[in-house]
């Protein structure tokens, strides 16, 4: 059994806290005390901000009226900032996915879905209903988005905020409203208002220094951070300062077992296996190999004498017995039984292996010699085409995938509060960050005739059998059996590139506004104005192959002096590579130059620039009182810009159009398309912006309270807020909520409120220019087809509606057809309704505890996504509204008498208010918190519970049916943080128990679609300490996974790395060393 603490880490976490200890040692005494027992959390909101002269008045999320205490209508989850520091989290993303009611992030630095446009950024989720449906303010201010504005950006189309951006140290508390924020701040707060609260008026100096690595030696994260704070102006003003570095390292499948072992799912071996899906380990992908597969030809040979015409050659890929294709096909499929080497590459229309003397398959090692191939485990029936297998010599995609991306931080943040005069005061902050990710590697860039055919980007490369490059007993092999002077090679690029791309983003942000006090009469008024600029800049970096370059690279040849050089008469790429003179490539084994790697290789700078301007103007006071205490009022107008940039440069936006006579994207303007330099289509600009103009109002109505003695009703408050969005371009909508609560006695609170939110168009989804692209399509109209779907009566009336026969076979499967993808500037707001019922206990015979729940229920409507060929042509023939949707409008079929009639031959693939998804579940806190002077003179224990109970999560899709979420990885049923503490003159240790319940590996699988389908409950425990050597020095020692947890999951996919990286990556510590001053 290993030791929790290998003994290399104790001598490094030793060596650290000496340091500091002596360090402390020599500096003067800390002015001000810290507090060590846990920090009140839980149900009630905590204030947002408070002035003496307010004696007490506060503001809370979800709400601009001054009141007296913490209680809101919403449901609220509260982060202190002593749970960000006891855990050690670095990040607060780190700190919010962790708790119950956060879904898998949309982006993170965990996992292997990292863009290249903005990687190691952090988006989260909460309730699960998508990253840019929650929104994410700063001291109830909006934060600049760095998402790119493009398809390919780290997540989807919206204004999401990085939290990695935020300095941890300057964080006061995380408040989190579920529902009823949209009146209040507007568009986005769908499934809730993430606020962050900052530190203000702090006094002193804090210098901190945290270390963490894993027990396997591995991962290592430094963070250093910087709090100063002082007076000025005797009292009037106060100037904080906050600096943070802070650099993790990264990691790949293969460094650790669970994810190196690579799970899959694919078809059972047995035949009489009652389950669809058996299991398999060391997944492969078989048509190409990192060395190289030789081929003598590139389509399969659907009549293999030696008369046949092209005609009969053909491309099987996509097809087994089950689904043969058209009659062709499956005369051969069900006549032929083709050997284990025609089945390995005729599954993707490669075939015509080159052999040994034993008639087996060959392949390049890593030297360039052939060698047998060794094709592993297939999955499924063998007179099945599979595109994986277990184990053998296939490409292996845990080598080129990223666990966790290494991330390198930057921030500084001043804030500046100033009483201008005893009723005016000034408030400011200046943000200034800088944060680089970098995927370690990616897939390369590859060769074969599933991308393409050969000599086309993507597919096979076709080489001369006297390629001086090729070994003499490679050369002796492919001369013997090649006809014609020439052979294919399937290969994965790796040697030339993985595409390890890197970003780095840079953030700045300013924020001023003034707000005082005046009476009307006898009460008084406050009045605030606030300007809000923020900018953020993303920047990649990322090495590309030039495809001219590469072809001229492979076609070597030897010159009269022996030399191995580029075939006389090349032309180079108009863009310049690393190295623009052409060198020979090599294509056998893992023997590429470096000369001929720069040659082929050019570096893409995208660059990502969003900006926002927010101006907001509001009064708040009171008009008279109620028997319950004033009828308090607030009314504001608010005005919002925001302006997306997105260049993809010169690189991939490409040269101009070879040909500007053809129409390319069908914008009527020949002139505007443009080619490619690399073997992927062009990327196109996405430039736009929009403005809001919005006026909001928000009554509050304390009709009993406590002082009014009324029996089975100690406090009754009605609360209700209106805003009107004026979006540029999706129009006019309200925003609503109306709510209250009321208590019957002092110990229990029920609460309730029901909301109407919106969330706008991102500019994204707007303005995505035209661009042209070939599509493959499911044709719902075929004759296999037409018994699927949510109800296959209605697609079978609509295709006999459309005049498509019962009999109809479509080639959009098997053949491509022209299209465009385009944003949509017809877009309208997303609409939600949403109501919540809970109440809050607060028993007078249990001091100390603090229990709530709350059931929250949350539709929406008109929800906008992506809808590819597909989903476009299944939510026209699928509707009871044939023809009359949008995207029926789509598409065109082929109105040409013949063999091409009804076939596809274009479609458009946009953004429609077409989703709609629906939440249902429970959130609930319990805290308890008791003085134990048996325990200690000063001691005391704490529990803190959080907790969701999901009931429902689904996503249904144009006129599709629902989709299931709830019991997928990432959304369990019950999922619970439990922390218990002891705390006790400067010490304190709790132990943090992370529960979930059993989920599924597909939540919406047949039920006998998987032998193992469910993935049992689990829980982390993690350990943290702490403590105050005096009042000048801290330290802290943190281990996630105490236990060291296993893997739970049997696959990563689905979110299953992200859910449970901690067992992923194993026992992991961390220590803290802080001095105060």
């Amino acid at each position: 059994m290993r030791n929790i603490i290998r003994p290399w880490v104790a001598r490094s976490f030793a060596g650290a806290s000496l340091a500091a200890l002596a360090l402390a040692s020599a500096m003067p005494a800390q002015a001000q005390d810290t507090p060590v027992e846990p920090a009140a959390q839980g149900d009630a909101s905590v204030a947002t901000e408070t002035t003496p002269e307010d004696e007490g008045a506060i503001v809370v999320t979800g709400s601009r009226i001054r009141r007296a205490n913490f209680d809101t209508v919403e449901p609220s989850v509260v982060l202190s900032s002593d749970d960000i520091e006891r855990r050690g989290f670095t990040t607060l993303g780190q700190a919010l996915n962790e708790l119950p009611a956060f879904g898998v992030p949309g982006s993170s630095p965990v996992g292997g879905g990292q863009s290249p446009f903005g990687p190691g950024q952090s988006f989260v989720n909460f309730l699960g209903l998508g990253d840019q449906r929650t929104l994410t303010l700063v001291n109830s201010n909006r934060f600049v988005s760095s998402n790119t504005s493009s398809l390919f950006g780290p997540t989807g189309a919206g204004s999401q905020v990085d939290l990695n951006l935020i300095p941890t140290e300057l964080i006061d508390r995380v408040e989190t409203i579920a529902v009823g924020g949209a009146p209040i701040y507007g568009s986005d707060a769908v499934a809730g208002t993430i606020n962050v609260i900052l530190k203000r008026n702090f006094k002193g100096l804090t210098i901190d220094a945290q270390y963490g690595i894993s027990d396997q030696g591995d991962y290592p994260d430094y963070r250093f951070r910087l709090l100063a704070g002082t007076d000025f102006a005797g009292g009037r003003g106060n100037v904080t300062i906050a600096a943070e570095y802070n650099k993790s390292a990264g990691l790949i499948y293969t460094d650790r077992a669970a994810t190196a072992r690579g799970l899959f799912y694919g078809s059972p071996n047995d035949l009489n296996s009652p389950f669809l899906n058996q299991r398999y380990d060391h997944e492969r992908v078989g048509i190409v190999s990192k060395y190289g597969i030789p081929l003598t030809s590139d389509f399969f040979p659907l009549d293999p004498s030696p008369v046949a015409t092209p005609a009969y050659y053909a491309d099987l890929f996509g097809l087994d017995l089950a689904n043969p294709g058209d009659a062709a096909y499956a005369q051969f499929l069900s006549t032929q039984y083709p050997s284990q080497n025609a089945l390995y590459c005729g599954g993707f229309g490669q075939c015509g292996n080159f052999t040994d003397a034993q008639g087996k398959a060959l392949q390049f090692d890593k030297s360039g010699n052939l060698v047998p191939i060794d094709f592993g485990k297939r999955p499924g029936n063998p007179l099945e085409l599979a595109f994986f297998t277990s184990g053998g010599s296939g490409l292996d995609f845990a080598e080129l995938t990223n666990l966790v991306t290494p991330v390198e931080r930057y921030s500084g943040v001043a804030l500046l509060n100033y009483d201008l005069t005893d009723g005016i005061h000034f408030s400011g902050e200046a943000w200034l960050t800088h944060s680089e990710g970098e995927n370690l590697v990616d897939q390369p860039v590859y060769n074969s005739k599933a991308f393409g055919d050969a000599g086309q980007p993507g597919g096979n490369m076709i080489l001369s059998v006297d390629n001086p490059f090729l070994s003499v007993q490679a050369r002796s092999i492919i001369q013997a059996q090649a006809t014609g002077g020439t052979f294919y090679l399937a290969r994965a690029n790796t040697d030339i590139s993985t595409r390890e791309a890197s970003g780095g983003v840079d953030v700045y942000r300013f924020v001023g506004g003034l707000d005082g006090d005046f009476e009307v009469g006898a009460r008084k008024w406050n009045w605030s104005v606030t300007g809000n600029y923020g900018r953020s800049l993303t920047k990649g970096h990322n090495p590309e192959i030039i495809e001219q370059n590469f072809n001229n690279a492979i076609d070597a040849v030897r010159d009269g002096n022996g030399n191995i050089v580029c075939r006389p008469g090349y032309t180079s790429s108009p863009f310049p590579t690393v190295n623009t003179s052409c060198a020979p490539l090599n294509p056998f084994g893992q023997n590429v130059s470096q000369a001929a790697r720069d040659y082929v290789t050019a570096y893409s700078d995208p660059r990502s620039l969003n900006q926002q301007m927010v101006f907001t103007a509001a009064v708040t006071g009171s008009l008279f009182d109620l028997p319950g205490g004033e009828l308090g009022i607030a009314a504001g107008y608010e005005h919002r810009w925001e302006k997306f940039d997105f260049d993809p440069g010169a690189l991939l936006r490409g040269p101009g159009d070879i040909d500007p006579t053809v129409d390319s994207d069908g914008d009527g303007n020949p002139a505007n398309d443009h080619d490619s330099y690399t073997r992927d289509a062009a990327v196109e600009p996405v430039v736009g912006s929009f403005n809001t103009d919005e006026f909001f109002a928000e009554v509050r109505a304390p009709v009993v309270s406590p002082s009014n003695g009324v029996p089975f009703v100690h406090l009754l408050e009605l609360q209700g807020a209106f805003r009107w969005v004026d979006h540029s371009v999706a129009g006019g909508d309200p925003t609503w909520t109306i709510g209250g609560r009321w208590a019957p006695v002092s110990d229990i609170t029920f609460r309730g409120n029901f909301t109407r939110s919106i969330r706008s168009p991102a500019v994204t989804e707007i303005a995505v220019p035209r661009s042209a692209a070939f599509f493959f399509a499911v044709d719902p109209c075929d004759a296999d087809e037409l018994t699927n779907g949510p109800d296959p009566t209605t697609r079978q009336k609509n295709c006999a509606a459309a005049g498509i026969p019962g009999t109809f076979q479509s080639r959009s499967n098997q053949a491509s057809f022209p299209g465009v993808t385009i944003g949509n500037d017809h877009l309208e707001n997303e609409k939600a309704r949403a109501w919540s019922v809970g109440a809050v206990l607060k028993p007078r015979f249990v001091p100390g505890l603090t229990l709530s729940a709350d059931y929250i229920d949350i539709h929406l409507q008109n929800a906008i996504s992506f809808f590819g060929s597909n989903a476009v042509l299944a939510s026209c023939y699928d509707s009871p509204n044939y023809p009359n949707n949008e995207f029926c409008s789509s598409f065109t079929r082929s109105t040409t008498p013949g063999t091409s009639f009804n076939q596809l031959t274009f479609v458009k693939t946009s953004f429609f208010n077409a989703d709609r998804l629906d939440y249902q579940g429970v959130l609930g806190d319990l805290e308890y918190l008791a003085r134990t002077p048996f325990l200690g003179a000063d001691s005391q224990v704490g529990l803190k519970v959080s907790a969701q109970y999901l009931k429902k999560l689904e996503q249904a899709s144009g006129a599709g049916a629902a989709t299931q979420l709830k019991k997928d990885i990432g959304y369990p049923v019950w999922s619970a943080n439990t922390t218990v503490s002891y705390a006790n003159s400067g010490f304190l240790a709790q132990m943090t128990a992370v529960y979930t319940s059993s989920v599924y590996v597909d939540a919406n699988a047949a039920s006998n679609a998987y032998p193992d389908p469910l993935i049992k409950q689990n829980v982390f425990f993690n350990l943290g300490l702490s403590w105050e050597v005096d009042k000048r020095f801290t330290l802290r020692f943190a281990v996630d996974n105490v236990f060291d947890k296993g893997f739970p999951s049997p696959g990563n996919g689905n979110g299953g790395t992200v859910t449970y990286f901690p067992a992923v990556l194993g026992r992991y510590f961390r220590v803290l060393t802080a001095v105060h001053f």
